[in-house]
């Protein structure tokens, strides 16, 4: 556990409203308000590392509001969703034009890349699960959209359950050998929550089969450079069979090895590109992509884009960076 702040620990000249709450807001993406500014404000906040899943929990006194106008998201601003699990005291929830009261044991779902709020009177605690949505593997409209909806889900109450227990319980899951696991199912409880959800007119196989084609090309996108990625290991990965992913690449419309050799091979003109790279001999650039074998390589840039990978060099421009025309490796 790291304590992030206690201002129990602070001398009084620095337990002002405006002093404790730049310290929160340093590690929170929340504008935080204490209602009395001559008053000393109490808060404290703890955080844990499940296996790179944050756990945070938050101590507050008084009629405190946390918030974030759409003036405070930066146009980097990562969505990201936070499980807040209100441990004591009664809480108003607002997000996406919807306001509910969140008593105690309550589960509050805040995407923090968008506008909310979140205030209680009197004393209050919650203990929060931040996932970023590109964990989830899901679409940022699908989960925006499902937001205002889990508590309609019949699998609110599972997942409800499971992070009362995990935020409540960090301190010794954080140091328990299985903590990858218990991260993974975390995920993996509230991507078919939100799935649940989130799919307006659709089947929950359907969501659940989109989030699998996104997690898919993200997870190829990371490994492109290792020679080994193939098909198996990417079902493997997923926790499908090679049939079913297949079947689902197929009714995308495209083909996953031929994808995958493609965004290699646009990776590597791109390093051909750069003058940053032009020192690095044209094996190297194939290795950094996955291509082991150099003929083999030449032979698949040269179907792709009509020349073998020197003279692509050779022609290249001499200014750094990546041409103007260059629209980055396509998804299928």
């Amino acid at each position: 556990m790291v304590t992030v702040l206690d201002t129990e620990r602070l001398d009084p000249a620095h337990r002002r409203p405006d002093e404790v709450a730049e310290r929160l807001q340093a590690v929170l993406v929340s504008r935080i308000r204490f209602p009395d500014p001559r008053r000393p404000a109490s808060a404290r906040l703890d955080s844990w590392d499940l296996a790179g899943v944050p756990v945070l929990r938050l101590a507050l006194a008084g009629e405190v509001a946390l918030d974030r106008s759409r003036r405070d998201i930066g146009a980097d601003a990562v969505p990201t969703v936070s499980f807040a699990v209100q441990e004591r005291g009664v809480a108003l929830h607002e997000q996406f034009g919807r306001q509910r009261v969140v008593p105690r044991g309550s589960l509050a779902a805040t995407e923090v890349a968008s506008p909310y709020g979140y205030r209680w009177t009197g004393p209050g605690v919650c203990r929060a699960v931040q996932v970023p949505v590109g964990r989830l593997g899901l679409p940022v409209d699908v989960v925006r959209r499902a937001l205002p909806r889990i508590h309609r889900s019949s699998l609110h109450g599972l997942v409800r359950v499971h992070l009362q227990q995990v935020t409540r319980d960090a301190e010794l899951l954080s140091a328990e050998p299985t903590v990858p696991s218990i991260a993974a199912a975390t995920v993996d409880l509230v991507r078919t929550l939100l799935a649940s959800a989130g799919a307006a007119g659709r089947s929950v196989d359907e969501v659940l089969q989109e989030t699998l084609l996104t997690q898919v090309r993200a997870y190829v996108h990371q490994h492109l450079g290792e020679p080994d990625l193939d098909v198996g290991r990417i079902a493997a990965a997923h926790a499908v069979s090679v049939r079913q992913l297949y079947r689902l690449c197929a009714a995308a419309g495209f083909s996953l090895e031929q994808w995958i050799i493609d965004q290699r091979l646009e990776g590597a003109r791109r390093d051909l590109l750069d003058v940053a790279h032009r020192h690095r001999p044209i094996a190297v650039v194939a290795r950094r992509w996955g291509f082991t074998d150099p003929s083999y390589f030449s032979r698949r840039f040269r179907q792709a884009f009509g020349s073998p990978p020197r003279d692509w060099r050779q022609a290249a421009p001499p200014a750094s960076g990546t041409p103007a025309w260059w629209s980055g490796a396509g998804e299928p």
